[in-house]
């Protein structure tokens, strides 16, 4: 009967034992996947603890170990599941626990959880509301629950299920979080968790079969999870490198894997606001352009290069300020934006635009600088994922979402003879005057136009654009071309200005504070006005204020829960940085019913212009926000408050100096357009040459080294690698019958190859049965017979093979071998149709 078994057990009755077979008794194979799942688990906690989510980040690692551990434990006893898993929550929330009250701060146990509850109760009320917390206790909380819940779970699924996938989805899930939400910076842990968690999933399917191997009382190696190992490690590392070798192409990002990036960016504002002082120290350390902006405390700006600014009208030179986007609801502990609307923008200029800009210059003699910029994404970073322009945006090289406030948006009925076969091009044209932007059509359940949606540019002064989306996510020395229009405006212009009519929506929206914002503010920002009348001479007043009394420092502390960050800047702190201080101006302001918004950019100035390339490089340290005030006619217009840069009024002055007859480097269809007023004030003396500017997307030449075509020793590196996988495969497929006599090592490769093409051998079949039905199988082979009678010999009769059978046994391999190869082909090949 021993014969029937042939295709579960063998004896290697050769080998001698190794150093490892003669340590103790241990469960390697437990071992082995317990030390997986650590790792695993520590890499994905490791990379949220280092990743800068918190200055305050919970010991996530230590509730890894300890929750991998107890559900371990708990797997390998023969408690059940509705048992075990109380127990291990029980204990996490013990764990939880213990954690807050280390977190919360100072003080005996009473007073710790009469704080846990004061916090976590103003939690809630932000979070049902509106608001942005600067508590950032609920948040590692939250973290440290699901945490642990996910790793018991993981644990669990490994040991007593011997299913990795349950475990490794979520930390990969985390994984991508991280990698959208705070840092483009994670390949070594990607790298890590893919080889842990391949690993892990061939050793739970190796625990499954061993599982069934003891049940049916099956020898096998003691190591044999190493020679799996061996083989899995291998594996892994040639998809890598061929993921990395292959080229990318001219594809953008799959469209789920888009749609996936943009639902947690659009989720991740919600989360932000009620997740306190998060950070990013791996895109942009203090802008995500994203709908919250909260107060991060101490910063460290950094000198990465993120973009090269060309100024391509080679006779405009000066400092700049670059809008990405605008915050319009302050809340205390950080600022929102407010509700916005999309308009469509067609590539290149508008025309409806420009003629609606050039009849509001016309009509109110306003003056201004047309700034036409190239711009180079020279890193991977968020600072791609809206558009930057001085000033208000009027031209562009590409299709693109305009956002304007969602109040300046009006409704008119649709024109009568407007109906469902007209596209919306047509009711636009049938329905809207030539100053009124298009933002939508509203049709009836029978495809009937209702109305339609606008923004009405004599009611908003000059394109009231807060942010320009260019759709996905620019990336990395990928350009683009926009053209800003900065105003020439003087102080008594804008004092004027206080005659003319301000639209209604924008004093009800930019001069309104929550009731949280403490009287003492109010009251200082009143005594700091004084009795200036106008709107200009009070904005003045605070930006001079905050300059002379308020240092710039980059190490502060964070502002304490349940505090209102102005309030605490003002007369606590009393130092911070360019967030605080033009946040301060922007709440005063609103204070003395000024309306008044935040910006945030970046400020570059003439020193900030590379000799070479003659282009301003964007640096992380040229992160900055400013203050926007609206005066009637003239918009928007930026002030600042940081003393660490010139007062942007100053700024305005020099650049709208001086003045010429047509602006170049502009696209001729652009020129035609441009407003009645527009001149040139970033003046570049003529000694100075002219901006170099170079075709195509690699702009700035010396910037772009990094990338070529053909490199030699990448082909060297791949070859080298092939030839290093084909060696490994070779040693591993020979060492795992290494010390069999010769026919048995004929017969494992033989059953190996077959079983991969799909012909395993059947319970209680003997040998020669076996390799009859494989000889039916391929016809071509002949006296197969050979080898099941020269391995029974040797297997089972314990006998030294005859000279001429090792002869006709070692010429009889290559060609089995080769049948059995195209076996696995053709296996593959009718998997891959039944695919198709």
């Amino acid at each position: 009967m021993a014969g029937l078994d042939w295709a579960r057990s063998r004896t290697q009755t050769t080998a001698p034992p190794t150093v490892l077979e003669r340590l103790p008794n241990i469960d390697w194979e437990f071992a082995f996947t317990v030390a997986l799942c650590l790792g695993a688990g520590t890499a994905v906690s490791n990379a949220l603890e280092n990743g800068g989510w918190s200055t305050d980040m919970p010991p996530l690692t230590m509730i890894v170990i300890t929750g991998l551990l107890t559900a371990t434990v708990l797997a390998r006893t023969r408690l059940s599941m509705f048992l075990a898993w109380p127990l291990g929550i029980v204990a996490g929330a013990a764990m939880v626990f213990w954690q807050t009250l280390t977190l919360v701060g100072p003080g005996g146990v009473e007073a710790r959880v009469n704080a846990i509850y004061t916090r976590f109760d103003a939690w809630f009320g932000v979070a049902f509301g509106s608001g942005v917390t600067n508590d950032q206790l609920p948040f590692n909380v939250l973290v440290l629950s699901l945490t642990w819940l996910g790793v018991f779970l993981f644990g669990w699924s490994v040991v007593r299920w011997h299913n990795a996938w349950i475990g490794l989805i979520p930390g990969g899930a985390v994984i991508f979080l991280d990698l959208v939400l705070v840092g483009d910076e994670l390949t070594g842990t990607i790298l890590i968790y893919l080889l842990l968690g391949f690993l892990l999933i061939m050793q739970t399917n190796l625990n499954a079969n061993l599982k069934r191997w003891r049940s049916e009382g099956v020898e096998y190696p003691t190591f044999i999870n190493l020679s799996f190992f061996h083989f899995s490690l291998w594996a892994l590392i040639g998809l890598v490198v061929s993921a990395w070798v292959v080229p990318v192409g001219p594809y953008s990002t799959p469209a789920p894997v888009a749609a996936a990036i943009d639902g947690a960016l659009e989720r991740g504002a919600d989360f932000v606001r009620l997740a306190g002082p998060l950070r990013s120290n791996k895109v942009i350390p203090i802008h995500s352009y994203s709908r919250t902006l909260t107060f991060d405390g101490s910063i460290k700006l950094g000198d990465r290069k993120l973009m090269a600014v060309t100024v391509t009208d080679p006779r405009l030179r000066g400092d700049m300020l670059l809008r990405g986007t605008v915050y319009d609801d302050y809340e205390g502990g950080g600022w929102r934006t407010g509700e916005r609307a999309e308009i469509e923008v067609p590539q290149g200029a508008s025309e409806q635009v420009a003629a609606a800009i050039n009849e509001q210059l016309a009509e109110s003699e306003r003056r201004g600088t047309l700034v036409p910029l190239h711009i180079e994404m020279l890193a991977k970073t968020v600072a791609g994922t809206v558009i930057f322009t001085p000033g208000q945006p009027v031209g562009f090289d590409r299709s693109l979402i305009v956002d304007v406030p969602a109040d300046a948006v009006s409704s008119t009925p649709a024109h009568p003879l407007a109906n469902p076969y007209h596209s919306d091009e047509e009711i636009y044209t049938l329905t809207l005057d030539e100053e009124q932007i298009p933002v939508r059509v509203i049709r009836n359940s029978v495809d009937m136009p209702q109305s339609v949606e606008f923004v009405d540019l004599s009611s908003v002064a000059f394109s009231d654009t807060v942010e320009v989306d260019p759709g996905e996510r620019i990336k990395r020395y990928r350009t683009y071309n926009v053209t800003g229009f900065v105003p020439n405006v003087s102080a008594d212009d804008l004092r004027a200005s206080d005659d003319e009519v301000t639209p209604f929506w924008i004093d009800a929206t930019y001069t309104t504070l929550p009731v949280s914002v403490p009287q003492r503010v109010r009251d200082e920002a009143v005594r700091v006005v004084g009795d200036a009348e106008t709107r200009y001479d009070r904005a003045a007043a605070v930006e001079n204020f905050l300059r002379s009394s308020y240092q710039v420092d980059y190490k502060i502390d964070e502002t304490p829960p349940g505090r209102d960050t102005v309030d605490y800047f003002l007369f606590d702190a009393r130092r911070g940085y360019f967030n605080y201080h033009a946040s301060a101006m922007v709440v005063m302001l609103r204070a003395v019913d000024v309306p008044a918004r935040l910006a945030v950019g970046f400020a570059i100035q003439e020193e900030d212009i590379d000799p070479e390339t003659g282009a301003y490089i964007v640096n992380d340290d040229n992160s900055y926000a400013w203050t926007e005030v609206y005066f009637p006619t003239y918009g928007w217009v930026p002030f600042n408050p940081s003393p660490d840069r010139p007062a942007v009024f100053e700024t305005r002055e020099r650049v709208a100096g001086g003045s010429m007859d047509d602006p170049l480097g502009l696209d001729p269809a652009l020129r035609d357009q441009l407003p009645v007023n527009a001149t040139e004030g970033f003046y570049i003396p003529p000694e100075v040459d002219s901006f170099p500017l170079q075709d195509g997307d690699r702009s700035i030449g010396i910037l772009s080294e990094g990338e070529s075509g053909y490199q030699p020793w990448l082909l060297v590196a791949v070859l080298g690698f092939a030839a290093a996988v084909a060696v490994a495969v070779t040693v591993g497929w020979n060492r795992s019958v290494m010390g069999l006599p010769y026919p048995q090592q004929v017969w494992e490769k033989t059953v190996r190859l077959a079983s991969w093409g799909g012909f395993k051998p059947q319970p209680g079949q003997t040998p020669h049965e076996y390799i009859s039905a494989l000889g039916k199988l391929h016809r071509g082979m002949r006296d197969l017979d050979v080898l099941a009678s020269a391995y029974t010999s040797s297997r089972f009769g314990k006998k030294e093979l005859r000279e001429t059978d090792r002869e006709r046994l070692a010429e009889m391999w290559p060609v089995l071998r080769g049948a059995l190869m195209s076996g696995i082909l053709r296996r593959v090949a009718r998997r891959s149709k039944r695919h198709d």
